[in-house]
């Protein structure tokens, strides 16, 4: 039995939807990336699945058991089921520690102590435990709302947008963390973005969100690699969109071409111009000019501009 079904989701605002049919289930222990632009949907699919908004149409099941939607109850959400959204949550006066023990307020006293110290110190926030949510860094405060959110061990954690606050060397540490995090406590985690390179390392399904609907949901790997349609091929990471007579020409598969795709043969038939290069720290980004399409390829060298080379496509 998966922990969450969804079946036939749909939610509408002044006449538009925005959750359209969607349906999928959730394994447990599994980390689910939700990637779309604003306004596609994702953070009213969290609101819906943490019984935060009442669906139009559809059910969700939770170890299955129809979640209560928020018109049935008095206070609006599910126990078993937390969202951590964009803004922090942490009370502002009082630590980092004592804002996790928050959540643990109704418990017996020594389990919640023990409780708050395997957090802090599976999170690495147990050096600044005492310090006010101000005097730590972004991605420590964010750590500590997601320690704060699974106190409880909740069976499902949800996160909105959980890197957008942060520079790029604080979210690679933070989702290093917030993995090791998740995974030992065993909780279950669907999280929305627009940027994809947060899902690439961390998520074990990418589902892509349009306008309410999801294109495509697989394993990251295959959805970068077999993308679609445009859109998911386009929102997943560079790519050149070749016609079908260049397809043809090239004797390749699809209109979809990476750039890691192009590879530099001597022998090969299929000539191509270089038209620019760019230095971009591991790699040079390369323009190329074949068979009267222009083309992107990454490239370890640097190449001479208006050299003639030869390429080839690896499908």
């Amino acid at each position: 039995m998966p922990l969450l079904k969804i079946q036939n989701l749909s939610r509408s605002f002044d006449d538009k939807k925005a959750i359209n049919n969607i349906s999928f289930a959730l394994r447990k222990g599994e980390i689910l990336a939700i990637l779309g632009e604003s306004g596609s949907g994702k953070t009213t699919l969290l609101h819906l699945i943490g019984a935060l908004q009442e669906p139009d149409e559809g059910e969700l099941l939770l170890e299955g058991n129809r979640i209560t939607p928020p018109s049935r109850k008095l206070i609006a959400g599910h126990p078993d089921i937390k969202l951590v959204r964009q803004d922090y949550g942490l009370f502002p006066n009082i630590s980092i520690r004592e804002n996790i023990a928050y959540e643990l307020r109704y418990y017996e006293e020594n389990y919640r102590n023990k409780r708050v110290d395997k957090l802090l110190k599976l999170s690495g926030l147990d050096k600044v435990q005492t310090h006010l949510p101000r005097e730590v860094s972004g991605g420590e405060q964010q750590r500590a709302v997601i320690a704060k959110a699974i106190a409880e061990q909740p069976k499902l954690l949800l996160l909105d947008e959980p890197f957008s606050h942060l520079d790029a060397v604080n979210k690679r540490r933070l989702k290093t963390e917030i993995l090791r995090l998740i995974k030992a406590e065993e909780v279950s985690c669907i999280f929305v973005t627009h940027d994809v390179s947060d899902a690439y390392g961390m998520a074990d399904r990418l589902a892509i969100m349009r306008k309410g609907k999801i294109l495509q949901l697989d394993n990251p790997q295959t959805v970068y690699q077999h993308p679609a349609n445009r859109y998911v091929a386009e929102i997943t990471g560079e790519v050149n969109i070749v016609n079908e007579d260049w397809v043809a020409k090239a004797g390749i598969k699809h209109q979809f071409v990476r750039p890691e795709q192009i590879r530099l043969a001597l022998l090969s038939p299929l000539k191509a111009t270089v038209l620019s290069v760019k230095f971009l720290g591991s790699y040079y980004e390369i323009s190329l000019k074949c068979l009267e399409q222009e083309l992107k390829m990454f490239s370890f060298e640097a190449l001479v501009v208006g050299a003639e080379i030869g390429i080839e496509i690896k499908n």
